[in-house]
């Protein structure tokens, strides 16, 4: 149940980093408007954009890590049921 834990942070994580970047979407698009560095003029919106991007990334290995372990606790399950 721990993986499940860790999915369940990080998800809460990721609904608070989309609400922190929709507030920046719009600095975002202006600096891609005038070919300004986003990163370089807004260094901490762009530190947001990546750590969500990396969080991504860990809940799809957290996610598949689950599935294996649910698949695992069903075959003990059936095993046993028998």
């Amino acid at each position: 149940m721990e993986t499940q834990q860790q999915i369940n942070e990080l998800q809460s994580r990721q609904l608070e980093l989309r609400a922190i970047m929709a507030s920046s979407d719009e600095r975002a698009a202006k600096c891609f408007k005038n070919g300004t560095s986003f990163r370089e003029t807004y260094p901490d919106d762009f530190a947001r954009y990546a750590e969500y991007n990396r969080n991504e990334q860990t809940l799809a290995k957290l996610e598949a890590t689950r599935e294996a372990e649910r698949a695992e606790e069903e075959q003990a399950h059936n095993i046993d049921a028998v």
